[in-house]
């Protein structure tokens, strides 16, 4: 992972936010080639201003994933309100 930060388009923020208000699970490929499955939990920014997504990846993990390492979020919630982002 790169170390310095680098932000997001206020756009796709939006996106990451609305699958945090209705919970959404979601499928995220990062930019290093991994995936990852999960419900959406919140974003956090850190004092250091880098933005974060919390992963509930099972019932007992939760991960955060900085989100400049993301490449694409696909709902996977029947009837989600968003469907594929491309970051």
């Amino acid at each position: 992972m790169a170390d310095t930060y680098q932000p997001i388009d206020c756009s796709l923020y939006d996106y990451f936010e609305l699958a945090c208000l209705y919970h959404y699970r979601v499928s995220l490929l990062l930019k290093d080639s991994r995936t990852l499955e999960g419900q959406c939990i919140d974003t956090q920014v850190t004092p250091d201003k880098s933005e974060w997504l919390l992963l509930n990846v099972s019932p007992s993990e939760r991960i955060s994933i900085r989100l400049d390492q993301i490449r694409r979020m696909t709902a996977i919630t029947p009837g989600a309100r968003l469907s594929t982002i491309e970051c």
